[in-house]
């Protein structure tokens, strides 16, 4: 899923965008006073039509947060104040709607006057008006810029498909076991609540997709050891989470003991109680295979269609219970 919020300009930015636009705006008229009110009664409208499109198209481009996914629900409330937003976007509707008024008010003022110098009295005090509303909603106007800049950094992740999490301790090979079983290059990007990247890539199963997710930094330490906003986050990947798969390294070139990868794998195992886990032991070229897991190498390939054919068992059978 896509966030794309176009940028949401300060009060001084809006309030010169629509009132250089209107000062373009020039008519005809039999004589000086009706020019006069023609080309006022233009400006108005042009004002009150760049003002409220813009607020419009802001308050539609931010999603209705009850209607998304839970997964992104979640995310969403980690990384942003989700009822200050709701509260700014309030506000934007609030200011609409009180010039809008203002507009229309004068407008009717305007069109029952033939005096040019009243006319233009009227002209600017709705302009002082429209102006004022926007500088009362200015911070939320920036809060909603500064939250537009979050969304659209979200990665592009399908809540519709399977999805298979790959985890483990860092440097055991996750984002290379992506690369390798990903039909395409794999998508890297950094959520806001970590400052690595997260890897995408999709596996394909006949005409069935499934999703791949490395999350780095997350589901690479223990319940123990994850900050809140991190506890937050594999919260989140609870709802999305169809499949597991853990990733040992029993080489120890990671530098994680194996004891330490275990505990961890534990600990996923108890973050996910309701997921099913692949344990898998990755190094195979260079490493003591565990006996009680499949052992593959993601750097030379060994094993990976082995590992391929169990994935493609699995997803074929969550997408079954899907369509039930």
């Amino acid at each position: 899923m896509e966030f794309r919020v176009t940028t949401v300009l300060s009060a001084d930015q809006l309030i010169d965008k629509a009132f250089l636009r209107a000062s373009k705006v020039s008519k005809s008229g039999k004589n000086h006073a009706e020019k006069v009110k023609n080309t006022t009664l233009a400006k108005l409208k042009s004002v009150s039509k760049a003002i409220e499109s813009t607020l419009k198209r802001y308050e539609k481009e931010f999603p209705s947060f009850e209607n998304l996914p839970p997964f992104y629900q979640e995310v969403i409330d980690i990384i942003l104040d989700t009822d200050r937003l709701k509260k700014s976007l309030g506000a934007l509707n609030w200011a609409r709607r009180r010039i809008k008024r203002v507009l229309m008010e004068t407008t009717r003022e305007v069109s029952k006057s033939s005096e040019p110098g009243k006319i233009d009295t009227s002209r600017k005090k709705a302009y002082a008006r429209t102006a004022s509303f926007l500088k009362q909603i200015n911070d939320d106007l920036v809060f909603l810029q500064e939250a537009r800049t979050k969304l659209n950094s979200l990665p592009d992740i399908r809540t519709d498909i399977p999805t298979a999490v790959i985890a483990g301790y860092p440097n055991v090979g996750k984002s290379m076991l992506v690369s390798k079983l990903s039909t395409g290059k794999p998508k890297v990007a950094v959520y806001p609540f970590t400052t690595q990247e997260v890897g995408i890539g999709h596996f394909m199963v006949d005409v069935y997709k499934c999703q791949l997710i490395d999350t780095p930094g997350l589901l690479d330490r223990t319940e123990e050891e994850r900050n809140v906003i991190e506890m937050q986050a594999v919260s989140a990947l609870k709802h999305l989470a169809n499949l597991i798969v853990f990733l040992f390294d029993p080489s120890g070139t990671c530098g994680y003991p194996l004891e330490d990868q275990k505990a961890l794998a534990d600990d996923i195992r108890k973050s996910f109680p309701d997921v099913e886990m692949i344990e898998v032991a990755n190094k195979s070229d260079i490493s003591n295979e565990m006996s009680d897991k499949l052992n593959v190498s993601a750097l030379t390939g060994e094993n990976l269609d082995l590992l391929e054919d169990m994935l493609a068992k699995k997803i074929k059978f969550i997408y079954k219970e899907m369509a039930e």
